[in-house]
């Protein structure tokens, strides 16, 4: 062997090759993708990665963070229901947005469609929690009675009572007293005579404590609620946990401890990937 040169087996050229190829590949696919100008919609000026709208070249955004635009209103289609989106926060990875069917205008108007954490899965591009696994809204939940309630979890409808339980309502069976409870309520809260018709989100971070109105709930219904969409980018990272860096407010990737690795030096270990762009 020649002074100074050191002899590197040939099974690790061919892995350093294989790997540069493919972080070559990783860079260049991402940098393709956020090449693209933001589009916009109405309200919405800056829509980018991982966002794009329905028409924008196939390159710009992912797929399943696809937007319409809709009559100058930026619509998202999630799962049966249709939500106008009211606002898009790169800072915090969030997206909020409000039931088409509710109207700032008329009180009687709620969401079509219930939305719980029961819709989402692991695999899903939205959460109702953010990186710290904090939960980004609360519930609301209408419920009707055939007898009345005194009790201050238990909001009257009225003034809209009569329009909410009309056959032309999202509730179009229901019948005796109409109410709604907002937050999370524990099973033993719910009366006897009483059933859940339809459970929505709000992020509304205004109104405090007991004492609201129903005109003060409808107002957290048009302000809509938000989603995260971190967790769409372990997706197809099997075993990976992403996080919001404080540091750099940056999303980091780390093997998951919980998965139950092969190799445990593995665990906690961040995992080097180009996610500069997030």
């Amino acid at each position: 062997m020649a002074a100074g040169r050191v002899s590197v087996p040939s099974r690790l050229i061919v892995l350093v090759t294989v790997l540069g190829l493919y972080c070559g590949t990783f860079s260049a696919k991402d940098d393709d993708h956020h090449r693209c100008e933001p589009s916009s919609c109405g309200e919405i000026q800056n829509i980018s990665y991982p966002f794009r709208l329905k028409h924008d070249p196939e390159k710009c955004g992912d797929k399943m963070h696809e937007l319409s635009c809709e009559n100058n209103i930026t619509v998202l289609y999630l799962y049966s229901g249709k939500y106008y989106v009211q606002a898009i926060n790169y800072n915090n990875y969030t997206i909020r947005v409000v039931d088409a069917n509710v109207d700032e205008g008329n009180c009687s108007s709620i969401p079509r469609d219930s939305l719980t954490g029961y819709n989402y899965h692991h695999q899903d591009p939205y959460s109702f929690q953010n990186s710290d696994k904090i939960e980004l809204s609360k519930p609301i939940i209408f419920i009707t009675c055939k007898t009345p309630v005194n009790s201050p979890l238990y909001v009257e409808t009225a003034p809209c009572t009569d329009a909410i339980s009309s056959p032309s309502s999202a509730l179009p069976h229901s019948q005796g007293h109409s109410f709604v409870m907002v937050g999370h309520v524990n099973a033993s809260d719910l009366r006897e005579l009483c059933r859940v018709e339809l459970m929505v989100r709000t992020s509304w971070p205004g109104t405090k404590g007991t004492n609201l109105s129903y005109i003060d709930i409808h107002n957290e219904l048009v302000y809509g609620f938000e989603l995260s969409w971190l967790q769409s980018y372990d997706r197809g990272r099997k075993g990976s946990i992403c996080y919001v860096n404080n540091d750099t407010n940056k999303v980091d990737c780390a093997y998951d401890c919980s998965y139950g690795w092969s190799q445990p030096n593995h665990c906690g270990m961040d995992i080097k990937e180009n996610l500069s762009h997030l």
